[in-house]
This record gives C-alpha cells, structure tokens and sequence, in this order.
C-alpha cells in the first residue's frame, strides 16, 4: 500500500468507527467510567475492577440476550423473574448436594426452558410478545419463591473465591464479560444473524425471500434463555447465596442498555456489541450518585433521568450519523457517476 493509500484509509478507518451503531454508547460508558474512576481512583485496581466486573457481569449478559430479541423485533419482560429462579435453583440444587458439574448445567437450562417456553407462546401461538413473556414471568417469579420464600442458602465457597479471583491481573468477571463479548461477535457473524436482521426489518418481506420467520424467532428466544440462564448463574457467584427476589431489576435495564447502545428497539438494526457498553453506562451512572452522596431515595429518579437523557442523546446522535452516511453513500454515487464512461 502506497504512503498516499494509507492516508486515504486513515480517515476512512476513524469514519467507520464514528458511524458503528454501538459507538455512542461506547462513548457515554467511557465519560461516565473516566468520572467514576476520577472519584474513586481504588476502581483501577485489581480488587476495584474484580467489584465492578463481578457486580456487573449478569445484567451485561442478560442484556446481551435481550438485544438479540429486540433485533429481530421482539421481546422479552420475563428475563429478570427468570435469573431469580435459576438463581434459586442452582442453590438448591447444591444445598441437594449436587456437584457443580450437574448443578450448573441444570440451573442454566431453566434459562433455556423458560426460552423455549416464550417461543412457544410468541412465535407459534401468536400471542402478543409484551403480553405472554410479562405473563410468564409472574410464573417464573412464583416458582422462584416457591423453591425458596426468602434469601438464604449457599453454594460452595470456592466457586464464590474464583469468581472475585484474577489472573495474571485481569479479574475472572472481566474475562467473562470479554468471553460473552466474542461469543456475541460470533454469533453475529452468523447466517442466523443475517436472518435475523432481515426478519426485524420486516418479517414478511423475509419470508418471501424465503426465510423461515418462525425458526428463526424461536432459536433468537432460545438463545436469549441460554443468555439468561448463563445471567442467573453470574449472579449466584456473584452473591453466593440465593434470593427469590434478586433479579427484578434486570428486566427493564436488560431493555435499557441494548438500546442505549444502539439496537433499534423496532428491530432490524443495531450491533449487540453496544448492549455491553450501554449496561455498563446504566451501572457506572448508579455508582457516580453513590459517589456523589446522592441519597437513595433520590436515585433510582435521577437514573431514571440520566437513562432517558441518554437515550435521548443517542437517538439524535444517530440521526446524526445516519445523516453522515447517507451524504456519504451520495457523494460516492456521484463519484463513480463522475468517474463512468
């Protein structure tokens, strides 16, 4: 490649960063954890990073899950109801005296079935997606509480030290979080991915190209509950114990973050990718107002402002992009109009 040449792709290089869907959110994550970290400069070191990654890792992979879903213009409101109940089980499933090798894998089809059971009420029986997964997931939050009424109960302490452990000074959660983050990138790269996108840009021209609409909503909801399942499992590693009651939040942030980081809540558009950088954007915002001395009866409102400020922004960020690329796309047009004989 010629000096010139690389100059030219330069520019080009640094555009196509710009215009990727997930680089607003990448963008808000790294102001909000430059401040945070400003704050509490402990955040840097490895046990500060261990905190965050651990803390942080399930509603990065739950979110993973729903960004898939919302692609392919669905949804799901039962994500959170369902990490409680693999959370519960995976506890009382080692409180039975299961080992891990059998504890862990169980725990996590939960997130499967509870998948396929979406499928089955979404996709083949054609309810409402809003309707059937909120309905399903006052059937997962009972069966949560019914396999454990209050918090309680262990799992064994070496799988709690290897999550909060590091090697080589890279935490174990922060491993994970990269390992869900290559795992979405193959996916995206996928055929399925492909069809995806076509069925939430609109599922009827899909079909008539001859995609099979049905089976590939049913393998997105599948995999969101492998997603979903691998999201319980982090939390009870996390915390160590089980509680009925500890996913609830996750639902409407598993929501928030993919489209703060640029999935088209429509569907059809959007990289998964930016559903990372918006969970962490939605985490490091809470942790500023704890740094902040914000009082907590104050800031589940003020998150709530800054999520909507932040969506806010990437919608007109977008635009703005979208904007950018079509005068783009017209000035090469042009130029090979330019250029033809």
């Amino acid at each position: 490649m010629t000096p010139t040449q690389q100059s030219a792709s330069a520019p080009s290089y640094w555009r196509s960063i710009v215009l990727w869907p997930a680089f607003p959110a990448l963008l808000l994550f790294v102001i909000a954890f430059a401040i945070d970290a400003a704050l509490n400069p402990n955040l840097l070191s490895v046990n500060g990073l261990i905190g965050f990654g651990s803390s942080n890792l399930p509603l990065v992979v739950a979110s993973l899950g729903q960004a898939i879903l919302l692609i392919g213009r669905t949804i799901d409101l039962s994500i959170g109801a369902t990490i409680s109940l693999v959370n519960v089980v995976a506890v009382s499933l080692f409180t039975a005296g299961f080992g891990m090798e059998v504890a862990l894998p169980l725990a996590t089809l939960v997130g499967v079935a509870f998948g396929a059971l979406n499928a089955l009420l979404v996709v083949y029986l054609r309810i409402n997606a809003l309707l059937a997964t909120f309905a399903v997931s006052f059937v997962a939050g009972g069966l949560a509480l019914r396999v454990q009424s209050a918090p309680g109960g262990s799992i064994p302490f070496e799988l709690v030290m290897w999550m909060m452990d590091s090697y080589a000074g890279v935490p174990v959660a922060l491993a994970l979080m990269l390992a869900a983050a290559v795992a979405i990138v193959a996916i995206k790269r996928s055929t399925f991915m492909l069809r995806l996108y076509a069925v939430g840009g609109d599922d009827a021209k899909a079909f008539a190209s001859g995609i099979q609409v049905t089976r590939v909503r049913t393998i997105a909801y599948l995999l969101s509950g492998l997603f979903t399942g691998l999201a319980g499992l982090a939390t009870t590693l996390a915390i160590g114990s089980g509680d009925p009651l500890i996913g609830e939040a996750y639902t409407l942030q598993s929501i928030a973050a993919p489209v703060i980081g640029g999935v088209a809540i429509l569907g059809g558009s959007g990289d998964p990718l930016g559903a990372i950088f918006g969970a962490l954007f939605l985490v490091v915002t809470s942790e500023l107002l704890l740094g902040f001395g914000v009082s907590p009866f104050y800031q589940q409102f003020i998150v709530g402002i800054i999520i909507l400020t932040g969506l806010g922004g990437v919608v007109v960020l977008q635009r703005v992009l979208a904007a950018w690329r079509a005068r783009g796309a017209a000035a090469s047009r042009r130029r090979i109009l330019e250029v033809a004989p």
